[in-house]
């Protein structure tokens, strides 16, 4: 304690702080209260220390570089707890603060972590040895610090990849080679005189793609925002008072700095100063081996019977391009692993032979030429750099007073009274100008603004205040602005005087809801299966947009082998788009292709610039594969060699499905309450043997016919939501065959026996090492659809998780077509029986605190969640998922939240407690058991103590074969009897089709 003390007084003082606060005051209120708050710390250190032991600054730079030059030139082999196969070299450098201005460092981990044509990456996936590739300076203390900065190239590898890492290496440092090169031919500059360094279009593209992210980045969370700063203020990052804002976002130079440049690239990037670091499940697992207390028989022995053969020679044997025989880890030759102290990690080190270090050092040789073979070369033009950044003309009329919220003053007899509305729509009638106030009783009333033009200064830069006055109806009733939306808020609803907003804020008063929005996603495409919604962003004006597509195959429920096949499908198409799609993410345009349960969905957001070019190219690889029936080969769209090699992706995953014990447990509840979910076990099974062929023919068989829907939301017009529609029938082509909504594939949802006894699923963990015990009580409440009803169940589910989620942290509510409620518990000390048994406890116990709960405590619950419901969207893209999830669950509901704060308004505790008891309590008015439906999963560890008790004794190799078997047991048990097709009573949907 009292080292800590010590430390405390030694550290803690006001010159070695720095403070950052972010609020909604005024700079003296904020001055007054950082004084009040802070006033206390001492300017200087608790205690004194002699002039050579001041602590003023701690400067921790003559420590040097961390890696000792013994611990180079080495490869150090490490056992992972998953299958994977990763390679990282890294390199220590001057710590990278003092060059904030240009960032060199940055600067080269674009040139080395590109993806597109000439990378290294692109190389390296040509053979088959790599997958992905990432560089650059972590963001860690250890990898960016005030002594040194850690720079690392990583690779994912193949099996193949993992025998030729050696060529890989080589392949990197031949890249160094070929920027060696370049930067000492130089370019001309501006005047004409040649200059060595890299071509000028390199920096003066990124500096670019910085500035455009930077001004149009969406507002960060203000934790993370002070957060930043305060870091940012750090005296190790030497940025001046004026930067701590941008210093670390943007690019100040006209040119990077060419000396930081060239002494990474020649000084620090050499083999003499690499450290390789090989983990990889060929070597055999971490699990394969015990940490302490086994002697070298004892390990050796498990290391050939628990660790596969063909993990240590077979694959790492096979041979590279032109023969090359890899290098070969003698396993019984290196002995038992060493043992990291801190984690555990278990490795192996090995020296590099000369004759490797030889040719990595060839390789960067920058007097040799750059080897055609590689096809290796700098960055392409990258043409989706955004030119356009206007916010385009709304489809419908603008105002600056649209979507404020204002106080009226009305006649009500012989006095005037104030009432609070919000202005929800603007329409113009030769010169007169009208409003349409929404009032608190939603009661709607048009009124005709009075000296229009004195407002259209609030259309440019000045900003509309609240206190603003104004007058309607040729000056009969006067107004005040109460409240101005902030980006992303929509419609604003205050009622205008601090006594009742500071009861909202207190929770004493229940939040104002706002009327219905007149700015929603709008149908203007429904024809042969294929839907498009259209909305036009007004709330965060930024040149950014969204496209959102899903399509649902036929047949995606059938089988296993017909889901796996989906998810090798989008991993093949990703692939083949990995060079374009990768110059668009560097410009902030960023793309997915993803399996869904019934089919498979597309995602394009970014800058509206280019995002068309980007989907265009996108679904043309995605619907290449249709219409080829009876054909056997891949198509051109897909490069040789990468079908083996996205094919080994998804089963090293399939085989990594589930090493979390929690995760674990929450995945195998949706296997046993959703029959069209297939296990990772059987997918991995359905795709022993598969060959391109097969896949061609299944692909082909589930692309045949599909039905479409997308939503394009954002900087776009009515026009530009037609010209995607157009892509997405040009893509389809004239071969479309839409899916009818009665064969869309099925999401039903098993009922949970409804009964006084649980049905229980014990496993054991996936991982046999994994010592945590996860447990998982799953309640099932009624269906999730928008009637009445439904949306009363879950307005009640939501207040009950409300009310939970503070006594019960583990707890989350589940949301899958069927209302839910999920509680788990991972533990190292209890076991599972010991842990399932004391939710049902709490439960019990919780019971009669909910009762006695007072009716203000009860109320400010109430008015928190109807808040949380309220609470404007933070970001556009939120703003889409929120809208995008309505039309994926077929609800179009997109203002349900409005419908579930009615709700909530007449909820009362008494409804709340019937609830709790009919699907929670366990226990009836007479104190005994009660029928619930409710399922227990037992995810049982191998740690030491009662958390491994019960834990069933099972093969590693046969869980996946149990765990289908007690799904299936599951189902059977319940007579797999579903809750049906969920029904929406759809809202009037907003149509605008043109045929």
């Amino acid at each position: 304690m009292k080292e800590l003390r010590d430390f405390y007084h030694a550290h803690y003082y006001a010159r070695n702080m720095r403070l950052v606060v972010l609020a909604g005051y005024e700079l003296d209120e904020i001055q007054r209260r950082v004084v009040e708050h802070f006033k206390d710390v001492p300017a200087g250190p608790r205690v004194s220390y002699p002039e050579d032991r001041a602590m003023d600054v701690t400067n921790l730079r003559p420590y040097g570089l961390p890696f000792r030059p013994d611990s180079l030139l080495k490869v150090y082999r490490i056992l992972p707890v998953r299958d994977r196969h990763i390679l990282t070299m890294t390199w220590q450098i001057p710590p990278v603060g003092p060059h904030w201005r240009t960032a060199p460092a940055d600067y080269l981990a674009h040139l080395l972590g590109h993806e597109a044509s000439g990378s290294i990456l692109s190389a390296l996936r040509e053979r088959g040895w790599a997958t992905s590739l990432s560089a650059g300076v972590g963001e860690d203390g250890t990898g960016d610090a005030s002594t040194h900065a850690l720079f690392s190239v990583s690779l994912s590898l193949s099996k193949r990849g993992m025998g030729c890492w050696e060529e890989n290496v080589e392949t990197v440092f031949a890249y160094i080679g070929m920027l060696r090169l370049y930067f000492l031919e130089g370019h001309l500059d501006h005047d004409g005189h040649k200059r060595e360094g890299l071509p000028p279009i390199i920096y003066d593209e990124l500096k670019c793609i910085a500035e455009m992210s930077y001004r149009y980045a969406d507002e960060g969370d203000a934790e993370d925002i002070v957060e930043d700063i305060a870091e940012n203020m750090a005296p190790w990052y030497n940025l001046p008072a004026e930067r701590v804002l941008d210093g670390d976002s943007l690019l100040f130079g006209d040119s990077v700095d060419n000396e930081a440049v060239k002494s990474l690239l020649f000084d620090y990037f050499t083999p003499a100063n690499t450290r390789i670091d090989l983990m990889s499940s060929l070597f055999g697992r971490d699990g394969d081996f015990d940490s302490e207390g086994a002697g070298e028989e004892e390990k050796k022995e498990e290391s050939e019977t628990d660790a596969p053969a063909e993990h240590i020679s077979t694959d790492l044997g096979s041979p590279c391009e032109d023969n090359t025989q890899p290098s070969l880890f003698d396993m019984e030759r290196a002995g038992p692993p060493s043992i990291e102290p801190r984690f555990g990690s278990k490795f192996w080190v090995e020296d590099i032979s000369e004759d490797v270090i030889q040719r990595w050092t060839s390789a960067a040789d920058s007097h040799l030429s750059v080897p055609s073979e590689l096809k290796i070369g700098l960055p392409p033009k990258n043409d989706f750099i955004p030119k356009r950044f206007d916010v385009k003309p709304s489809d419908d009329a603008e105002h600056p007073l649209l979507n404020c919220s204002v106080k009226v003053c009305v006649s009500v007899g012989k006095t005037k009274s104030w009432f609070p509305a919000c202005v929800t729509k603007y329409r113009t009638d030769n010169e007169s100008h009208h409003l349409a106030l929404s009032y608190e009783d939603e009661g709607e009333k048009w009124h005709m603004l009075d000296s229009p033009k004195s407002y259209t200064k609030y259309e440019g830069e000045e900003a509309l205040e609240v206190g603003l006055e104004g007058t309607f109806d040729n000056f009969k009733v006067k107004f005040r602005v109460t409240a101005i939306p902030r980006d992303g808020e929509g419609i604003v609803f205050s009622f205008g005087d601090s006594g009742h907003d500071d009861d909202v804020e207190d929770g004493t008063a229940f939040p104002p809801i706002p009327p219905p929005s007149s700015r929603l996603p709008t149908l203007i495409c429904d024809k042969q299966s294929v839907k498009m919604w259209h909305l036009q962003d007004r709330k965060f004006k930024r040149p950014l947009a969204d496209l959102r597509i899903k399509f649902e195959c036929a047949g995606m429920n059938d089988s296993a082998l017909n889901q796996a096949c989906m998810s090798l499908f989008c991993k093949l198409c990703a692939d083949a788009l990995t060079e374009t799609c990768y110059l668009a993410s560097v410009c902030e345009l960023d793309s997915s292709i993803y399996p869904t349960e019934t089919g498979l969905s597309i995602c394009v957001h970014g800058f509206d610039d280019n995002l068309l070019v980007l989907a265009k190219e996108v679904l043309a690889v995605v619907m290449s594969f249709r219409g080829r029936d009876g054909e056997s080969d891949l198509p051109t769209t897909i490069k040789e060699g990468r079908f083996d090699a996205c094919l080994e992706v998804l089963r090293r995953r399939y085989t990594n499905a589930g090493m979390d014990a929690s995760s674990f447990s929450s995945s195998l509840r949706l296997l046993c309450l959703m029959p069209s979910v297939k296990s990772s076990f059987s997918k991995h099974q359905a795709m022993q043997g598969i060959t391109a062929g097969k896949f061609v023919q299944v692909m082909s068989a589930l692309l045949k016919r599909v039905s479409v829907e997308a939503f394009y939301h954002g900087n776009v017009t009515r026009a530009d939501a037609s010209e995607a529609s157009n892509l997405i029938f040009e893509a389809l082509t004239d071969q479309h065959i839409g899916l009818p909504k009665k064969k869309l594939p099925s999401k039903l949802v098993l009922k949970t026996k409804h009964a006084c006894e649980n049905h229980t699923i014990c496993t054991p963990t996936i991982d046999p090492k994994d010592a945590n015990t996860a447990v998982e009580v799953y309640f099932q409440i009624g269906k999730d659809d928008n009637s009445s009803h439904g949306i009363y169940q879950r307005v009640l589910t939501d207040l009950m998780e409300q009310i939970l989620e503070e006594p019960l942290y583990n707890q989350l509510r589940t949301k899958d077509g069927v209302l839910g409620m999920s509680f788990r518990v991972v533990t190292t000390c209890k076991s599972a029986e010991e842990s399932s048994a004391r939710i049902d406890e709490f439960l019990k116990v919780f019971r009669s605190e909910l009762e006695e709960m007072d009716d203000a405590t009860f109320f400010e619950h109430v008015v928190s969640l109807a808040r949380n419901k309220l609470e404007s969207f933070d970001s556009m893209e939120e703003e889409t998922s929120s809208h995008w999830s309505e039309i994926v669950e077929g609800r179009y509901d997109f203002e349900a939240f409005r419908k579930e704060c009615h709700c909530l308004k007449s909820i009362t505790k008494d409804a709340l407690l019937a609830a709790y008891d009919e699907h929670l309590h366990p226990l009836c008015t007479k104190g005994k058991p009660k029928k619930r439906r409710r399922m227990v999963l037992h995810v049982i560890g191998s740690g030491e103590g009662r958390s491994s008790d019960g834990r069933p004794v099972i093969e590693n190799e046969a869980v996946g074969d149990e765990i289908d078997r007690l799904v299936q047991q599951f189902h059977a048990s319940v007579k797999r009897e579903t809750w049906g097709r969920i029904a929406f009573n759809s809202p009037e949907l907003r149509r605008t089709i043109t045929v």
